[in-house]
């Protein structure tokens, strides 16, 4: 916990202060935490709501809504609001992928110093520490190593029985409950395994363990079964799979292991200056390693080829092989795309590939490799010598290491940090919606337009949830999701007006409709952002409601309840 706090600082020290990380994601990974404790005390299903892209009910199953950091941090969510709420669990799940990671390699290593070292290789590696940029979801890394010691335990049992299948099962849930990825990737990883073993032990390992993996694929399914059903029932609700375009470009880069990262504490500033390509998938794509774990990497796998040659094979081919995954459908060296294809090309071929958008994010079974190869390394040196030389070694070690892996200070989302990301330099306490629009609808403009919707989530938490929005952002949503807005006449011209090249609209066609819309969409008001289009905007929406609009800081709103709606048809 201490080092946790330590590499965040310094938001770790005032949670309450702004969000940890750069603008951007970390806002709608918070909206989570906040929109999980709110139906919870609601007493209402935390996959669905009606708060974003009003008058849908959004399947939130598909997105990465955090459930499994929201049930952890739902004490703070409900006493320290959303901003303390999310930077305490940012802490909490680094502290807790060190603290698991160092449970796996004790046991792999048996040397208590080497497992620490491990556990911070992992808890704290460059891939964890540039998802606490933006991205809890993946943070919560703290069931990768909890499930591969079910599954040893599961494997190396001489009398395997149905409860380690059912621990095995419950760990891998927890996967779910952190981001679907880890789920697929443990799967794999789980293969991976399973073929060193039978490798190792031949066909009496099947003979032994076909029964409480069965039973572990049985545990698993029954509590996922409910979120694959939420995901899977309703085909209009299911998002397509990214396209081929994003996945090449959040690939891990082949050199990646080298390159540290451009928020490194020592490195950063020469490693801007190396190639912009080498950080075309900005902190997705960070798989750096560094000198130490890969010095001591390689001598846990040369000695450990005899030492424990089980754990040695495991773990150097699934670092090799989930490596190569995260490669993505070719290989990039030095930012540049080979042409090459990479050693999973056929897997990002598949529509099901495509769902796993950033293949970098493979690298996380990878980074726990090393990091457990490296334990088992510097076991070794602390077993061949001894006295002041063995403590000197020890200590150069951490040193380094330490230096190598902690960012200080590391970004926090303030209105300073704000204004260098295009959106997000609106004021943080957003605008003054009128108070009495409690139970209503609020359209924000420009809509669709990243990171306006993300902005417009968090209005809606600082203001308590006092209305619903007609915009908002998840991470896989369906393409239906917007077909009741482009049926209002309204609602396409005003997109129109804010493309520069749309068709001029139909004024007394909107104007005749406004009445429908208003009801339709239950709209209470309407906050336009400023963005390039905004007086043209402005000026739309002024001759369509016949309204003038109030002027706020950074934003204009128009106050509908003076604009009577008046009848018209059923909208459904």
């Amino acid at each position: 916990m201490v080092v946790a706090v330590v590499s965040l600082l310094p938001g770790s020290l005032r949670p309450r202060a702004a969000l940890i990380g750069v603008p951007g994601d970390n806002f709608q990974h918070a909206w989570f935490l906040w929109h999980f404790a709110r139906a919870v005390t609601h007493g209402q299903n935390p996959f669905f709501t009606d708060l974003i892209f009003y008058p849908n009910r959004v399947n939130l199953a598909w997105s990465t809504t955090d459930p499994l950091a929201a049930v952890l941090a739902l004490p703070f969510s409900l006493t320290m609001g959303p901003v303390g709420a999310y930077n305490v669990s940012l802490v909490l799940q680094l502290a807790l992928a060190g603290f698991f990671a160092y449970l796996l390699c004790l046991r792999i290593c048996g040397n208590f110093f080497a497992a620490v070292v491990g556990g911070v290789c992992f808890g704290f590696s460059p891939f964890l520490i540039g998802e606490a940029l933006g991205h809890l979801s993946l943070v919560t890394a703290f069931p990768i190593p909890l499930y591969l010691l079910a599954l040893d335990t599961l494997l190396r049992r001489a009398d395997a029985r149905w409860m380690s299948g059912v621990v095995t099962g419950l760990a891998l849930f927890l996967t779910a409950l952190a981001h679907y990825n880890y789920t697929v990737f443990c799967i794999l990883l789980t293969a991976v395994v399973l073929c060193v073993d039978l490798a190792i032990d031949r066909l009496r390992l099947a003979a032994r363990v076909w029964k409480p993996l069965v039973t572990a694929g049985a545990t698993f399914a029954a509590p996922f079964s409910p979120l694959f059903w939420m995901m899977w029932a309703n085909p209009a609700g299911r998002p397509r799979s990214r396209g081929l375009d994003l996945v090449e470009q959040h690939s891990a880069e082949v050199l990646g292991w080298i390159v540290p990262s451009w928020n490194h504490m020592v490195l950063g500033r020469y490693s801007r200056a190396w190639n912009e390509g080498l950080f075309g998938a900005g902190y997705e794509g960070v798989v750096y390693l560094g000198p130490v774990i890969l010095v001591l990497a390689a001598i846990g796998v040369w000695t450990g080829r005899r030492e424990n040659r089980r754990w040695t094979t495991r773990l150097f081919v699934g670092a090799m092989v989930f490596w190569g995954l995260s490669l993505g459908p070719h290989i990039r060296v030095w930012g540049r795309d080979s042409g090459v294809p990479g050693p999973g090309f056929l897997f990002y071929l598949s529509p099901f590939g495509r769902f796993i958008s950033a293949p970098a994010r493979f690298h996380v079974i990878a980074m726990l490799c090393f990091a457990a190869l490296a334990a088992m390394g510097f076991a070794h040196l602390m077993r061949r010598f001894a006295g002041v030389r063995r403590s000197a070694i020890a200590a150069i070690i951490c040193a380094l290491l330490l230096l190598d892996l902690i960012w200080v200070p590391f970004p926090v989302a303030t209105s300073d940090a704000a204004a260098r990301y295009r959106g997000f330099a609106i004021p943080m306490d957003g605008c003054a919606v009128p108070a009495d629009v409690a139970g209503s609808t609020v359209l924000t403009v420009p809509e669709l337009e990243w990171p306006y919707p993300v902005r417009a989530m968090w209005m809606q938490v600082g203001d308590a949830a006092r209305y619903a929005l007609a915009d908002g952002y998840v991470s896989y949503g369906p393409d239906s999701i917007w077909d009741k807005y482009w049926s209002e006449p309204m609602m396409r011209s005003l997109r129109a007006v804010q493309d520069r090249d749309g068709a001029s609209p139909d004024l007394a066609a909107d104007r005749a409709s406004v009445a429908g819309t208003i009801r339709n969409l239950n709209l209470g008001a309407v906050v336009v952002f400023d963005f390039p289009r905004r007086d043209a905007t402005v000026d739309y929406l002024r001759q369509t409601f016949a309204s003038e609009g109030e002027r706020q800081g950074k934003c204009t709103i128009f106050d509908l309840r003076n604009v009577s709606p008046g009848p018209t048809a059923n909208y459904y």
